[in-house]
């Protein structure tokens, strides 16, 4: 019992590189950004007051409380502006807080305005929203509450940011906690179903049309194929706590984990939640997994620039 208890102190105390957060930030601002110029082409259909689902059916169906497109739009009114209008100053206030974010500039200013308006265009969008909106959005709202313009920022370059060790250790493993609970959660209520244990599961994911992006006929003809998908799929997930949190099996599982949603994202065609389970997932265990991988090491950085500058200084004819 003495033991465990050391372990979990341990574990809530053991110093963690700072650039496990500036790698967290720059992961989910750079993945927002890449998002919206992939679905902007379709910016309108999906938020506009007449795209596939107008503004008055969306809010009359919404069961949310936050407010949409048409909170603001309201108020936009008041100073002649139209309703399209609102839906592309909304827009420019998200991509510059996600630029500002990304870069760590004004961090937290920068990380609420980005909440704010993802928060405004997915109430509005919700009918069209899956997997990818809420987690991006909780991503967003950690880069509220925690520092995560320690490392790799503007605000840390102009002024370094000071923040205790200790909570730099807490707000990693709020990350990593959460996650651990959102896949075991997954993992068990796909376990409750027969299908992910026969196979019919990726089977049938697979031959949707809207996910129908590989020719798997071949699968029929092998079954055990689609089991031991299934059967790995429910492995990785329920157990993921004790592979991601235990020293001996963490690398395995994070690149378990990772294959997963590289496939996801190539063999069902949802490239965006594949990509940002793969980063969250990278960033908030990828320094544990592989020590070094978030971490620049300035002797050698010096050293190379020495190198250069050497190289310059004999190649420059004498005066």
């Amino acid at each position: 019992m003495k033991k465990i208890s050391t372990r979990a102190r341990g574990f809530f105390t053991q110093q963690v590189p700072a650039q496990t957060l500036g790698a967290f930030r720059i992961a989910t601002g750079f993945f927002a950004l890449v998002q919206l110029f992939v679905l902007l082409p379709d910016w309108l259909p999906l938020y506009g007051p007449q795209g596939i689902l107008p503004w008055e059916v969306s809010d009359a169906l919404s069961i949310r409380s936050t407010p949409g497109l048409s909170f603001f739009a309201k108020g936009f009114a008041a100073a002649g502006l139209s309703s399209q209008s609102t839906v592309w100053i909304v827009t420019g206030i998200y991509f510059l807080s996600l630029t500002g974010l990304t870069a760590g500039y004004k961090t937290r200013i920068m990380a609420i305005l980005a909440y704010l308006m993802h928060t405004a265009l997915n109430t509005t969008g919700h009918f069209t929203a899956y997997g990818v909106e809420m987690f991006a959005h909780i991503a967003l709202f950690y880069c509220i509450v925690l520092p995560v313009n320690i490392s790799w920022s503007v605000d840390n370059w102009k002024k370094p940011v000071s923040v205790p060790p200790y909570l730099v250790t807490l707000s990693v493993r709020l990350i990593q906690l959460h996650l651990c609970i959102m896949y075991t959660a997954s993992g068990l209520e796909k376990a409750l179903g027969a299908q992910w244990w026969n196979g019919e599961a990726i089977w049938i994911a697979m031959q949707q049309d809207q996910f129908h992006s590989v020719n798997i006929d071949w699968m029929a003809r092998t079954p055990i194929v689609p089991k031991l998908l299934c059967w790995g799929t429910l492995l990785i997930e329920t157990i993921y706590p004790v592979g991601m949190l235990w020293s001996k099996t963490r690398k395995f599982w994070l690149l378990g984990i990772l294959s997963m949603h590289a496939g996801i994202a190539i063999f069902l065609g949802l490239p965006l939640f594949g990509a940002l389970m793969f980063l969250l997932n990278l960033t908030a265990f990828g320094e544990s997994s592989f020590p070094g991988l978030f971490r620049i090491n300035r002797k050698k950085r010096f050293a190379f620039k020495s190198t250069i500058l050497h190289h310059k200084q004999k190649l420059e004819p004498a005066s």
